[in-house]
């Protein structure tokens, strides 16, 4: 398969991966959704096919099954791949997964038990977020920060100094 976009966004499916980044992933037929919680859980598996427009394969897969449906599909599907979060993201590439570029979306600003900081309206970073997505860029790929295609893309560099 041929990944054209991965995605970090804890919304996974929502409006904008529907009608700018399936565009943007060259017109993917094929979303890839990297999430142990999704591979679990039936409900919102449901919920995710729901909002996946016609002619577009989903496909949900937990870290290590996502390793090895990798590695096992030989197909040329142009392919967006979603991630909830930095921490899972970082994870998932430890096991062996790698590529260029990441793009991330939104992370909101959801409870948890350290507190969030916010960089910009539509990205709030725990710790951890800020220290897997530091691990990524040690690995040499490259993070681009935007909500939409469009806009123009942040250094992750800039907004993560000092945390």
């Amino acid at each position: 398969m041929n990944i054209k976009v991965f995605r970090i966004d804890d919304r996974l499916i929502h409006g904008q991966i529907v009608t700018k980044w399936i565009k943007e992933a060259d017109n993917a037929k094929r979303i890839l959704i990297i999430d142990d919680k999704a591979a679990k859980d039936k409900t919102l598996q449901m919920i995710l096919k729901i909002a996946v427009p016609g002619g577009i394969e989903l496909v949900i897969k937990t870290k290590k099954e996502g390793i090895t449906y990798l590695a096992a599909d030989k197909t040329d599907i142009n392919t967006l791949l979603l991630m909830r979060n930095p921490v899972e993201a970082n994870e998932f590439m430890n096991m062996g997964f790698m590529i260029s570029q990441i793009n991330l979306g939104n992370i909101s600003n959801s409870k948890s038990i350290t507190g969030r900081k916010k960089i910009l309206d539509y990205i709030y970073v725990e710790n951890t977020d800020v220290e897997a997505l530091r691990e990524i860029m040690k690995k040499g790929i490259d993070i681009a920060v935007k909500a939409i295609p469009e806009e123009k893309t942040k250094d992750i560099r800039t907004l993560i100094k000092g945390l």
